[in-house]
């Protein structure tokens, strides 16, 4: 937690060594205090660790682009920190080889919300955020193939082959409205009353934040009336 909090303390130091001193800087603030923006991560690259009777057993890298989406809500607390929740519908799993011939896919669709931190430069062209979400696991679907031809199809709404409830720490960058973040599961993939297997979950994803307050600086009242 010191450690955390450190990098915390240095990540806003950089951000405010960025500020450059302005005439208009007695000028109050437009931006509004809550905004919303898109929390966008549409391109999501999983990996699993999945150990089940003292075993751990291979996993392959897992991709998907549909479907996941969010908004942000944000709380404009200074003007180099924002503090944010929303909400994250994301398609999240792991794919399993037995060995050659057998395959599993297992996934769920999870809503959630985020409860973070962004700290953004004072040119508003980067971005760094951190914080943790928890999400509702509300659809669960799992196949298996035989040499790569699929033989069985199992989906269900809240099931309880997999944990209802997912939480996961996170940490990511925004340059220029394209962002990269990574999360860490917290939680066991599967649900421990059902299944002894341990499914751990790491995500990188890919996406687009639109946020022009964010990404563009606000226009002070001087500076608007030099516009008409």
């Amino acid at each position: 937690m010191k450690k955390l909090l450190c990098l915390l303390i240095l990540c806003i130091g950089i951000l405010h060594a960025q500020a450059q001193p302005t005439g208009n800087d007695d000028v109050p603030d437009a931006r509004k205090k809550v905004t919303l923006s898109s929390g966008l991560e549409g391109s999501i690259l999983q990996f699993a660790r999945l150990t089940s009777g003292g075993l751990t057993y291979k996993t392959i890298p897992r991709y998907t682009y549909f479907f996941n989406t969010g908004v942000d809500i944000d709380f404009h607390a200074h003007k180099n920190v924002v503090l944010y929740t929303g909400f994250q519908l994301k398609n999240i799993g792991m794919i399993t080889a037995v060995n050659d011939s057998i395959r599993y896919k297992e996934r769920v669709y999870t809503i959630g919300a985020p409860a973070g931190i962004k700290l953004i430069s004072s040119n508003k062209k980067l971005m760094l955020k951190f914080g943790a979400d928890i999400a509702l696991a509300f659809n669960y679907k799992r196949k298996h193939f035989l040499n790569d031809e699929k033989i069985y199809k199992y989906n269900e709404f809240f099931s309880s082959k997999a944990n209802l409830m997912f939480a996961s720490a996170f940490a990511g960058i925004t340059v220029h409205g394209v962002s990269i973040t990574g999360n860490y599961y917290l939680t066991n993939f599967y649900n421990p009353s059902t299944n002894l297997a341990v499914g751990r979950l790491y995500t990188i994803s890919l996406g687009l934040h639109f946020d022009n307050d964010l990404i563009t600086p606000s226009k002070t009242k001087t500076e608007k009336r030099r516009l008409y």
